[in-house]
């Protein structure tokens, strides 16, 4: 239960003395276009918004043809390296690229996602979560990417 000043999708956070806060989790293309983002409390893993993540992905257009409808290859960081992942990933057929926990490998294309992320979080309002309810921060979450989406396909144009 959130106490009165704390909205809904938060939770204390493991790196910042348990203040209250949320996380932005995110799944791109590979050109850093958002597919989707979506919140979380702070304290929710990485690996547990996976599925929520997948099935929100809309179908893919641009590209002559039938639209795709799915991820075919998924890249992530050591967060993801549980065995529900990868049974989540198995059911779904999904080609997984995932360092395994306590060990010192990098996936090449990470950098693609964090770059994602920082360029939505030049949004002050984003950086810093002052809404106390969930939709309104949803909703800037996704303006936000929905921004930096037409930002770098304005400049791929030109």
């Amino acid at each position: 239960m959130c106490g009165r000043k704390r909205g809904a999708a938060t939770g204390p956070s493991p790196v910042d003395r348990a203040k209250a806060g949320s996380k932005h989790h995110i799944l791109t293309c590979g050109n850093g276009l958002s597919l989707v983002v979506a919140l979380s409390a702070a304290n929710v893993n990485d690996h547990l918004m996976l599925p929520e993540l997948l099935d929100r992905v809309r179908p893919l257009r641009g590209r002559p043809g039938r639209p795709r409808h799915r991820v075919k290859v998924l890249i992530a960081d050591k967060g993801y390296d549980y065995p529900r992942v990868y049974d989540e990933l198995r059911q779904r057929p999904i080609t997984a690229y995932i360092p395994g926990r306590g060990t010192h490998d990098k996936v090449a294309g990470r950098w693609v996602v964090e770059q994602s992320l920082a360029l939505l979080h030049q949004y002050r309002r984003l950086a810093t979560r002052w809404e106390r309810r969930t939709d309104i921060h949803q909703g800037f979450l996704d303006l936000a990417a929905t921004l930096t989406c037409w930002r770098r396909l304005r400049n791929r144009t030109r």
